[in-house]
């Protein structure tokens, strides 16, 4: 089967789902091209296995170069949901212990925001942090360079479940969505993100925001943010 791969950023974090074969050939060469190109961006990569049903020797020393140009750059390959033949294979050949291996997604998103990289200088202070979840990665890349810009910490994410995620990991103290996205796992969102943090702070944008006077959106997303953290 044909190597397939789905990211999706997670804050500043990308996660690559892998489907089918990392073998010799053009399958390498994909996940050369696609993940080695991502690390410039974002430097800490977490590839998703549970769906990769083999991976030879050329696939193995593709992951573990994509580990080391990571990790040049100050940021690292984590590996989740590994499946049992591969394991045995990184532990026969002993290549687990070059890399940093996690039962679930969550796990390795919370570990890349625990190392030092992240700690030092990504989310030194807990109030500045804030969670911006958009479907539109438009409106999600607008949101993040005016919040950057007023000097917050802004990461951003496309669905509730990877904010849950982020919440987890960041200690962010305000999260903002979508006025379509009140609602999830047939809760209200407030309820969901508040048992990971009874005092974390939302705001909803309009339900006009994606199109709105972008001096008018940024105006009013500003405004909402400092409301929030004046009252915190």
């Amino acid at each position: 089967m044909q190597l397939r791969l789905e990211s999706r950023p997670v804050g500043d974090v990308l996660v690559v789902q892998c489907h089918g074969r990392i073998v010799s050939g053009n399958e390498v060469f994909t996940l050369h091209s696609s993940v080695g190109d991502s690390i410039v961006k974002y430097g800490d990569i977490v590839l998703e296995l549970d769906h990769v049903e083999f991976i030879d020797s050329s696939g193995l020393g593709a992951l573990v170069r994509l580990m080391q140009a990571a990790r040049a750059k100050g940021g690292d390959v984590k590996l989740s949901g590994v499946p049992a033949r591969t394991r045995k294979t990184l532990e026969m050949t002993g290549l687990i212990s070059q890399f940093e291996v996690y039962d679930t997604v969550e796990e390795a998103i919370t570990a890349a925001y625990l190392g030092s990289r992240y700690s030092r200088a990504k989310i030194a202070d807990a109030q500045s942090r804030i969670l911006c979840v958009y479907e539109s990665m438009d409106v999600r890349t607008f949101m993040r360079e005016v919040l950057c810009g007023a000097g917050y910490n802004a990461l951003t994410t496309a669905t509730i479940e990877d904010a849950r995620i982020l919440l987890k990991a960041t200690k962010a103290k305000l999260v903002v969505i979508s006025s379509r996205m009140q609602a999830v796992y047939g809760k209200p969102t407030r309820k969901v993100l508040e048992e990971i943090d009874p005092s974390v702070a939302i705001v909803v944008l309009d339900e006009n925001f994606s199109s709105q006077d972008p001096g008018e959106a940024a105006e009013k997303l500003l405004s909402s943010v400092g409301s929030q953290q004046k009252g915190a």
